[in-house]
C-alpha cells in the first residue's frame, strides 16, 4: 500500500469518526434536556470516571493514556454543549463612569503611573498621590477616589506582583488597560561624586539589573520611580536613581546615562480600577481569577471551555493562592490561583454563560472586569 492508498484510508475513517461524533453529540443534547426537565447537574463525576476506566482497559497497549486524553477531550466538548444549552442568560449590571474624576495614584508627580494617569483622564481629573500601590486600592475601595491607575506588568520584567495581590484582597473590578513606554534614565543631583548606589522602584531595578551589574552599584529599593528621585534631590550625595527623562528635571537632577534598561523595547502595562463595575461600550477584554482542582489535566480542560466558545486567551498569570482564600474553600497544601484575561464582552451571551459556569464549578471564582484595551 502506497503513502496515498494509506491518506484515502484515513481520510474514510475520518469522515466515519465525524459521523458518530455528531450522532453522539445529539445524543448529548437529549441528555441536556433530560437534565433540564429533572433539575439534574451538567457534571457527573462518577459517570465519567466510569466511562474512561472502561475505556482504558478496553484500549491496546500503549494506547492507554492516549485513548482517555480522547474521549476526555470528548466528554469536555459535550459539558460545553450541555452547558450552553442549559445556562440562562444573565445581563450584566454596571454603573456609568465619574465625571471629572478624582484619581489615586501611586508615587509623586513625574512618575510613570502619574503618566498613565494622564494619557487616560487627561487633565479632566483631580489626582492624588499615594504612597503605596495598596493605599491606592484602598482610596478606590473607601470612595476617597473614583479610580485608580496602578502597574500591572512589563515587557521586561513581567507581573507585578504586588498588584496581583492587590486585585485578589480589594473588591475592585478593572474598567481600562493600557501601556506606557518606558524610558529610563540613571539620575542624580547636579554635581555628586561617585556614585555607589542606586535607588528606585523594584520593577525598574529589575528591568535595568544588567546596568546596574556593570557599574557594580548596590540597588536599594524604593516605593515608586519618582519617589526615589525625590529622595535623591534632598540628599544621598553617594546615590543616584532610576526614573524617567520628565522625572530628572522635575526634581532637578542631573542626567549621567540615558536609556539603560536591559531592553530597548520597555513597556509597562498600568490597570485602571474602580468599585464598582464600569462597562464601556468598546469594552473587548475581561479579566477573572479562579482556581483548579489540583490534578492532572485540570488546566487543559479549562482551556477546552474557551476553545469551544471560540475565545482567545491573552494571558494566563499565576500566584500562590493566599491564606484567606484557603481558608474560605477549605484547601489545604500548596494550591495556585490563575489570572486569565480573554478577549470579548459580557454583551455576548456565550461569554456570560461561559463566566456563569466558571463561577459554579470552581471552588475560587472573582470577575474582575471587562474593559477597553486603550493601545488598540
Amino acid at each position: 500500500m502506497d503513502l496515498e492508498e494509506i491518506r484515502q484510508d484515513i481520510d474514510r475513517l475520518d469522515d466515519r469518526l465525524l459521523e458518530l461524533f455528531v450522532r453522539r453529540m445529539k445524543l448529548c443534547c437529549d441528555v441536556a434536556e433530560y437534565k433540564a426537565k429533572n433539575g439534574l447537574p451538567v457534571f457527573q463525576g462518577g459517570r465519567e470516571q466510569m466511562i474512561l476506566k472502561r475505556i482504558s482497559e478496553k484500549a491496546p497497549h500503549g494506547l492507554e493514556s492516549a485513548s482517555t486524553l480522547l474521549f476526555s477531550q470528548i466528554m469536555d466538548i459535550s459539558k460545553c454543549l450541555q452547558q450552553e444549552r442549559l445556562t440562562e442568560y444573565k445581563a450584566v449590571q454596571y454603573v456609568k463612569p465619574a465625571e471629572s474624576p478624582v484619581v489615586a495614584c501611586p508615587g509623586i508627580a513625574g512618575s510613570y503611573s502619574e503618566e498613565a494617569c494622564l494619557k487616560t483622564f487627561g487633565d479632566k481629573a483631580k489626582i492624588k498621590y499615594h504612597d503605596t500601590f495598596g493605599q491606592v486600592f484602598e482610596a478606590v475601595n473607601s470612595g476617597e477616589a473614583d479610580y485608580g491607575v496602578v502597574p500591572i506588568e512589563n515587557s521586561t520584567a513581567g507581573g507585578v506582583d504586588g498588584t496581583y495581590d492587590l486585585l485578589e484582597q480589594y473588591e475592585t473590578y478593572v474598567c481600562g488597560r493600557l501601556s506606557i513606554s518606558v524610558r529610563h534614565v540613571l539620575a542624580a543631583k547636579a554635581g555628586a561624586g561617585r556614585i555607589s548606589k542606586v535607588m528606585s522602584h523594584e520593577q525598574a531595578l529589575h528591568q535595568c539589573g544588567q546596568f546596574i551589574k556593570e557599574q557594580e552599584l548596590t540597588a536599594v529599593a524604593a516605593a515608586n520611580t519618582s519617589i526615589a528621585a525625590r529622595t535623591v534631590a534632598e540628599g544621598c550625595p553617594d546615590t543616584a536613581c532610576i526614573c524617567s527623562r520628565h522625572c530628572a528635571g522635575l526634581y532637578g537632577l542631573e542626567i549621567l546615562r540615558e536609556n539603560i534598561a536591559d531592553s530597548d523595547e520597555n513597556f509597562t502595562r498600568f490597570i485602571v480600577i474602580s468599585k464598582t463595575l464600569q462597562i464601556p461600550e468598546n469594552a473587548d477584554t475581561i479579566s477573572v481569577c479562579l482556581s483548579l482542582p489540583h490534578h492532572s489535566g485540570s488546566l487543559y480542560r479549562l482551556l477546552t471551555r474557551f476553545s469551544f466558545s471560540g475565545l482567545n486567551l491573552t494571558k494566563i498569570e499565576s500566584r500562590p493562592m493566599p491564606p484567606r482564600i484557603k481558608k474560605k474553600t477549605g484547601t489545604e497544601g500548596f494550591e495556585f490561583i490563575f489570572y486569565l484575561d480573554f478577549e470579548g464582552s459580557v454583551l455576548n451571551p456565550s461569554v456570560t454563560k461561559l463566566l456563569d459556569n466558571l463561577e459554579k464549578d470552581c471552588s475560587y471564582y472573582r470577575f474582575l472586569g471587562n474593559y477597553p484595551d486603550m493601545d488598540s
